[in-house]
């Protein structure tokens, strides 16, 4: 290709051309029980490691160790699935016999474990609500359960004969009546203070429409029902939209009116879409790569954005969320210093990266 193209990139080419963005940082504690909860989870997590540590088995536990960063960066949107997390980072060996098929069941909590490092061959995000097949390949259950009604029975992976009654899931959680976190819908701290940015950002900009991206499937959910009850035209992107449903629910935000928010799994918003409507930017999360960020944020503040575009990033004090920043703004250094990451290396998050984040050094 470079002996019959020329590479510009969008800062070369469009200088002038682009409209600003601004890059804001809202930084907000959590107390009370969300507090308490984060906290327990995290000094488990801990201590989890460091036993690791103390019998010589941490190199061979990285999938352990990054689902356990995967659910306290999980824990910043949402303390409420506290007690399956909290069973999360138990070993494998504790669950042995809870089914009929352990080692079905073990490769399940294995997938589920990483959680953020898995896709779902289907819709490629995170798996949500998560089946094994006979076979040992994990899907969404809504994924397979489609598939298979579409198409011959057969397992999109290995193409082995497959039906509904060769899919597994892991036993459901143990419900407490009593937990009156089960009992009553508190809204967690980051999204309430997500509507708080939007009602104010509808009063200083009214014409103004935004983008609120996720890396967490799940988080899709628990935004929407608040966000309407606010008073928000929502539109909803998520992994599970086809492409048809895809291009009309993005011309239905292209022509929306004001006081419209669009909620999007970045896995699916990354490239090939534009979302110049918006002038607005939210990303929930602080991710690994901040080059998918930037594509994300590239939907938006692209050629033919006719306003000034705000980003705004929400991160919880005092969590892996600070630490998160910390080591993107790290390597970002390193790579402009000396070059010394390529592709590869930027997207992924080695051992020693993930116990700095635990703030085990």
């Amino acid at each position: 290709m470079a002996a019959i193209s020329l590479r510009r990139t969008k800062d070369r080419v469009l200088v002038g051309q682009l409209r600003s963005k601004t890059v804001e940082t809202v930084r907000f504690k959590i107390y009370g029980d969300e507090r308490e909860r984060y906290d327990q989870m995290e000094a488990e997590s801990k201590k989890v490691v460091r036993e690791l540590i103390a019998t010589g088995r941490l190199n061979r536990s990285y999938a352990s160790i990054r689902g356990a960063v995967i659910r306290l960066r999980q824990m910043c949107n949402d303390t409420t699935p506290f007690s399956s997390y909290l069973k999360s980072l138990l070993p494998s060996d504790d669950i042995g016999d809870a089914s009929e098929y352990p080692e079905l069941l073990r490769k399940l909590i294995d997938v589920l474990r990483e959680d953020e490092d898995f896709d779902c061959a289907i819709c490629y995000c995170p798996p949500t609500d998560a089946v094994i097949t006979i076979c040992k390949h994990v899907f969404c259950k809504r994924c397979i359960g489609t598939c298979l009604q579409r198409t011959r029975s057969s397992c999109p992976i290995c193409r082995g004969r497959l039906s509904m009654s060769d899919l597994f899931s892991a036993p459901p959680e143990s419900s407490d009546p009593k937990d009156p976190r089960k009992s009553t819908a508190i809204i967690p701290t980051k999204v309430s203070t997500l509507i708080k940015l939007l009602k104010e950002s509808g009063e200083g900009r009214p014409n103004s429409k935004s983008v609120v991206f996720t890396i967490f499937q799940k988080m899709l959910v628990l935004l929407e029902a608040p966000l309407k009850d606010a008073g928000f035209n929502v539109l909803r992107l998520d992994a599970l939209t086809d492409a048809r449903r895809r291009v009309g629910i993005i011309k239905k935000f292209q022509s929306a009116g004001q006081n419209t928010v669009l909620i999007a799994n970045v896995k699916v918003s990354g490239a090939g879409i534009n979302l110049t409507a918006a002038s607005e930017i939210y990303l929930l999360e602080p991710w690994w790569n901040s080059e998918l960020e930037e594509q994300a944020i590239d939907r938006v503040h692209q050629y033919g954005q006719e306003k000034n575009v705000i980003i705004v990033r929400l991160i919880v004090k005092d969590s892996i969320e600070e630490r998160i920043l910390m080591m993107q703004e790290r390597k970002k250094q390193a790579i402009e210093a000396f070059g010394m990451q390529g592709p590869k290396e930027r997207r992924e998050v080695s051992l020693e990266d993930l116990c700095s984040l635990l703030s085990l050094e």
